[in-house]
């Protein structure tokens, strides 16, 4: 256990595109299905026919069906009957997409806390900077809940309870510990926060998900109920956000960033985030039956684009015309665009968040990464199939014919991130800033600037 608190002590002090792929790599090391896929023989088998499989775009035709199957199935139930474009966009991906949506702006502020950086918005410092062994502590805490949360959900026994306990058990002991490792308090709050609005968020979600199966049964178009659910909940953002408050200067921009992140960020992210799925779904499998995968693909990431710069200027479109009470505009627009110029780094969350869009066609392309590392160069693949063919009898050959599973993995994930942050970072920014002038001159068109 110390060896792995150094480790992540270590990853902390890194760089991002260090040590995030460091944490990735372990934490894939820690799974035996990667560890020890030489010791299981279904798995052994099938990374062997990977490696040994002569023919790269065959393989990822094969590859690419079983997943695109395997997502049908799950996601696609209601439309097994229909084309192929009501099976892309289906009403089970959009309960994904809106649930991963809340997800999001949580996950991306924590990553940016964790890796040393403030959270800041408008100005005022949401959550502060903190000291190694404070965020090794709040990772441990949260981390650790949050895995007791996940299969609180998953469980289906009567004993699922149990889990949900000891997540909030883990939430109050690590809130009475969190100021002896340093722990900001607003850390411990907002944990604490979300970890009970989850709990909320399940219970309303139980209810709401009920009601909708009931107006599905009444209903021969589950996703114009799922639409206009989307509606409802935008209806009532618009009257929270309309109506009087009595916040005080030094409150406001603390209850707009909570309304963004729970609110309005999500609610948008769902809808675009679900085109933007639909769309990878629906291009891939055209790309397969029809053998035009790689144009298939360029549309796909021209579409992602397209849809992440929707989505930006969807957003610039509600915070101008909306609102609230007093007449201030919900953010400060001008504001906003100067503090991404001059310090990008306090708005990782936000730009994280909003990137989301293009999440689909980054996994794509990390398939087609890891089935070109599956066979080239030759010399590699044949000393990994070599190392998982031994593994049986060896347990030296079966540990590093893990460690280079899990490092091809860790690669084909990390390599499209690193090549966005590079033209992202090119020329001292001038991609971001390029984004930041489209959607500036959009904000200036409409009267938001």
């Amino acid at each position: 256990m110390e060896i792995v608190l150094k480790l992540l002590d270590w990853s902390l002090r890194q760089h991002w595109a260090l040590g995030w792929p460091f944490l990735c790599f372990m934490a894939l090391m820690c799974m035996p299905a990667f560890r020890d896929t030489a010791q299981n023989p279904k798995d052994r088998d099938r990374w062997l026919k990977g490696l040994r499989d002569n023919s790269p775009a065959e393989f990822y035709r094969s590859v690419m069906r079983r997943g695109l199957d395997w997502l049908d199935t799950r996601l696609s139930s209601l439309e097994a009957q229909k084309g192929p474009a009501q099976k892309a966009w289906s009403s089970g991906l959009l309960d994904i997409t809106m649930a991963l949506a809340l997800a999001y702006p949580i996950s991306a502020m924590m990553v940016q806390w964790f890796w040393g950086h403030a959270i800041d918005f408008g100005g005022q410092e949401m959550i502060a900077a903190s000291p190694p062994q404070a965020r090794i502590f709040a990772l441990v805490w949260l981390g650790s809940a949050s895995i007791c949360l996940f299969f609180y959900m998953l469980s289906q026994s009567r004993w699922s309870l149990l889990w949900l306990i000891l997540a909030m058990g883990i939430f109050i002991l690590g809130s009475i510990y969190a100021d002896d490792f340093a722990v900001p308090r607003n850390v411990g709050g907002f944990a604490v926060t979300v970890g009970f609005l989850g709990v909320f968020l399940g219970a309303v979600a139980f209810a709401a998900a009920a009601a909708v199966a009931v107006a599905e049964k009444r209903s021969s178009r589950p996703m114009v109920v799922r639409l206009f659910s989307c509606g409802v909940l935008l209806a009532f953002l618009v009257m929270a956000i309309k109506m009087p408050d009595d916040f005080g200067a030094g409150q406001r921009n603390r209850a707009v960033f909570f309304m963004l992140t729970f609110g309005l960020l999500p609610l948008f992210n769902a809808v675009f985030d679900f085109l933007s799925a639909g769309l990878t779904r629906y291009l891939l499998r055209l790309g397969l039956e029809q053998k035009r995968a790689v144009w298939r693909a360029i549309l796909d990431g021209l579409g992602g684009i397209a849809i992440f710069f929707a989505l930006g200027c969807s957003l610039i479109t509600f915070v101008t015309f909306v609102t609230p009470a007093d007449g201030v505009p919900l953010v400060d627009l001008a504001q906003l665009f100067a503090n991404l110029r001059t310090a990008p780094g306090d708005y990782i969350w936000l730009m994280m968040t909003l990137f989301s869009t293009l999440l689909p066609t980054l996994v794509h392309l990390s398939l087609v990464l890891l089935t070109l590392a599956l066979h080239y160069p030759a010399g590699w693949r044949n000393f990994v199939a070599g190392l998982l063919e031994s593994g049986a009898q060896s347990r030296q050959a079966s540990f590093l014919s893990g460690v280079c599973i899990c490092a091809m993995i860790t690669l084909a994930f990390w390599v499209p991130i690193w090549i966005i942050a590079a033209v992202i970072t090119h020329d001292h920014g001038a991609t971001l800033n390029a984004v930041l002038w489209i959607f500036e001159t959009f904000a200036w068109a409409i009267g938001g600037v």
